[in-house]
């Protein structure tokens, strides 16, 4: 699959996944109030999000942000929210692909920057919450 392929920042959102158990997903720590399963779900959200506006449809965004996750409370919760969402990247990355150049420098939506800025955003959206995952790993594995 493309999106686990080598990225310049040495560092993917499947890779620093792979080894995490449904436990730890769910563990909220001092550090923020997400887990990592909310912020796999808020990528998930998120993508849908940017997969809709190149559409050019504007969704609504509840207060909740995508943050809104059901209770892990199995290995097999934990696996099907990180397939979705890798599934939600590899349909976005296809929805960016497929965007005309022409429209680059255009709205994404009405109302919105360009579509060239919001793509880009998503891009380093993504990987300040890989950064935040990746932390977070780190203060639940180093608790004992």
């Amino acid at each position: 699959m493309f999106i686990q392929a080598g990225t310049w920042t040495e560092v993917n959102v499947a890779g620093v996944l792979a080894d995490v158990s449904y436990n730890e997903a769910a563990v909220v720590t001092v550090a923020t109030p997400n887990s990592i399963a909310s912020i796999v779900r808020h990528l998930l959200f998120w993508n849908r999000v940017m997969i809709q506006r190149i559409e050019g449809v504007q969704p609504e965004i509840p207060a909740a942000n995508g943050f809104d996750v059901p209770p892990v409370q199995s290995d097999a919760d934990w696996k099907a929210l990180i397939k979705n969402m890798l599934a939600s990247a590899a349909e976005l990355a296809l929805a960016i692909k497929n965007t005309d150049d022409t429209k680059l420098e255009m709205p994404i939506i009405a109302g919105f920057t360009t579509t060239y800025k919001n793509l880009q955003g998503t891009v380093e959206h993504i990987h300040y919450h890989l950064g935040e995952i990746m932390i977070l790993k780190k203060l639940i594995r180093n608790k004992s």
